[in-house]
């Protein structure tokens, strides 16, 4: 760790990861988890220092063109540049993403969630996170259930660190959460946004058992298209709930053909949840379209799920190893 700290600098640390080492990269014994991805990201956040891993079977694949396209992109991204932003949302809308992780120190009797606040908006300037344990949240079939105190704290943290990268309150907020979203969580939320002239809260899954498949009309009748659903399709289901494919198919650059990024998968849509807010669903179903494109880490076409989600949760795990939470929040880029 001497090392780690004595070579703290703005520069990117690419951890190289030799085959041989395959087999203890992760392991789980006696409760005690050990990953060397998240306990490696953990260590150099504390310190400032954006990391890369390449693997050394990574350069035996083919597409090496591709590969290398990925590593600079990350490198890129790491030394804190932006590589593409949104150019169609409104600059004062906030997205927040609440990710969570079981604290590893904790008993299976006293399972303590850790807290993710992210705080996204459109340029994806100032991305940040702000860690911290909570106080008196839990598990319930599964779920994470924020206490009426720890959702207000998060909403609290969300809106400083918007505040910090903006220099103002943001006009609207959207709140994302993977599970359901109790009473307590909803009041204790809106407490801690406050005044905030709009706010909207989505429970976003994903529906693996529905698979639905184009179709078009021939010569009077229903026949199969031959490609999945086209991304960007919505179906409301009732008066709070509504289907969204954010993967799905999409124009290709020559206008006479078509791109499925998922090769010959059928793509499961998304269940939209709404539990507060008054937003019309083209509204939300085309923030999730653009959310699912600002994943830094990835030069596909898109992601399934946006990265208010995709990101929260994959930060809340590594942030549950770090030595110390406190006041700090963290510039995203440091944990992918």
């Amino acid at each position: 760790m001497e090392e780690l700290r004595a070579s703290a600098n703005p520069n990117v640390i690419v951890v190289f990861v030799p085959r041989s080492w395959k087999r203890w990269e992760r392991f789980e014994i006696e409760g005690e988890r050990f990953d060397l991805h998240d306990f490696v990201k953990a260590a150099c956040v504390q310190r400032g220092i954006a990391t890369q891993f390449l693997r050394e079977e990574t350069l035996d694949k083919a597409h090496q063109g591709e590969i290398l396209w990925w590593l600079a992109l990350s490198c890129y991204v790491k030394a804190m540049r932006t590589p593409w932003v949104l150019d169609s949302m409104d600059p004062d809308l906030a997205f927040l993403g609440l990710g969570f992780s079981l604290d590893p120190t904790a008993g299976r009797g006293k399972r303590v969630l850790m807290g993710c606040s992210h705080v996204y908006n459109a340029e994806g300037l100032g991305l940040s996170y702000k860690l911290g344990k909570l106080e008196s949240s839990v598990m319930r079939h599964g779920n994470p259930f924020l206490s009426r105190g720890d959702a207000r704290r998060m909403a609290e943290n969300a809106l400083q660190l918007f505040f910090e990268s903006r220099g103002r309150m943001p006009g609207r907020i959207v709140v994302h959460k993977n599970s359901p979203i109790a009473d307590d969580e909803r009041r204790g939320l809106l407490e801690g946004l406050g005044d905030a002239p709009s706010v909207d809260m989505l429970e976003i899954t994903e529906e693996h058992a529905l698979r639905y498949v184009a179709s078009q009309i021939y010569r009077g009748e229903f026949k199969g298209d031959g490609y999945p659903v086209r991304r960007g399709t919505a179906v409301v289901l009732d008066g709070r709930r509504a289907l969204a494919w954010v993967h799905g198919t999409v124009d290709a650059v020559d206008d006479r053909r078509r791109y499925y990024q998922g090769k010959s998968r059928i793509p499961a849509p998304l269940v939209l949840t709404r539990h507060y807010g008054n937003s019309t669903l083209p509204v939300l179903a085309e923030q999730l379209l653009g959310l699912s494109k600002m994943d830094w880490n990835s030069l596909d076409l898109y992601s399934k799920i946006p990265t208010t989600l995709r990101s929260s949760n994959r930060i809340a795990r590594i942030g549950g190893l770090l030595d110390r939470l406190g006041a700090n929040s963290y510039d995203y880029r440091l944990f992918i």
